[in-house]
């Protein structure tokens, strides 16, 4: 939707806004330097970190005109009766990601475009498909989980309980349960647009590195989420995840306990929100 109204105000960092008197109780900042949204709290004059809205930059008031014209002996139907969407992720973009996940490249890498897909396949999809099909390429783009590289809503550190009555090292451990949490995120066991569900990974970790292991914790990193709310992490159809944690991302605990599991406030399981090329509300659109 529209930020004509400045539901959400926009600067290029966080020192730009001046005086938080300026501003009413509860109004939403965006922060292009972060990529973060944050809402004022008057009662305590700080920014908190909010995820009630995403913010992108769109288009908009784009006209379209059809203007196709033939002989008299030919029909135009501009119709076709057979609309395919192709998701496609490319061995390019899935090789220079993992590249960029691992610390070999310093820029992000982007998926290729709708119309780089159609000039790379359509030339070989053409010949086979039906006269009424249409094809429309989607590129399918990584979502990154847990680590630094994630985006802020779905980080994560692991928390486990080792096994005392076996003689293993902490780097040791950590370094099982980080090679099974990358062996669950393979790109062979997931499909676009599927969900996260955490009861599948533990008991996934738990088993790759029994008898090793007692529990396996998973604790968000944002403030202001509680335990549980990444129990479950959905992704958009044109999405797949992968993992971006690393051995920093994964502590060893002596016990369970409110304070090194982070478990402030009511448990949630909401998952998160997906990207959109717009202002959304996780309340509704205004």
């Amino acid at each position: 939707m529209s930020n004509d109204d400045d539901k959400v105000k926009i600067f290029a960092t966080e020192t730009a806004i001046g005086s938080l008197s300026n501003y009413t109780n509860g109004q939403y900042f965006y922060f292009i330097d972060t990529n973060v949204v944050k809402q004022l709290n008057k009662s305590s004059s700080t920014l908190d970190v909010s995820i009630a809205y995403k913010v992108f930059q769109g288009r908009d008031n784009i006209k379209f005109q059809y203007v196709h014209s033939a002989d008299y002996e030919t029909r135009i139907d501009p119709g076709l009766s057979n609309i395919i969407d192709l998701f496609v992720l490319t061995k390019e973009y899935d090789t220079s990601f993992r590249q960029w996940i691992s610390g070999n490249l310093t820029t992000e890498p982007l998926p290729s475009s709708s119309d780089q897909l159609s000039l790379s396949l359509a030339p070989l999809l053409a010949p086979i498909k039906a006269i009424s099909d249409e094809i429309v390429y989607h590129p399918v783009k990584y979502k990154v989980l847990f680590g630094a590289k994630a985006s802020i809503d779905v980080r994560a550190s692991f928390k486990i309980i080792k096994n005392t009555e076996q003689p293993i090292s902490d780097n040791d451990i950590k370094s099982r349960v980080l090679s099974a949490i990358n062996e669950f995120f393979a790109l062979e066991n997931w499909e676009f647009g599927d969900s996260f569900y955490f009861s599948e990974l533990s008991a996934y970790v738990m088993n790759r590195t029994a008898p090793y292991l007692v529990n396996f914790l998973i604790v968000p990193r944002q403030s202001n989420l509680s335990f549980g709310s990444l129990f479950e992490i959905r992704s958009e159809s044109d999405q797949v995840f992968i993992n971006g944690a690393t051995t920093d991302d994964i502590e060893i605990i002596a016990g369970i306990t409110s304070s090194n599991i982070s478990a402030t406030g009511t448990v949630s399981t909401t998952p998160t929100i997906s990207s959109q090329q717009t202002i959304t509300s996780t309340s509704g659109s205004y």
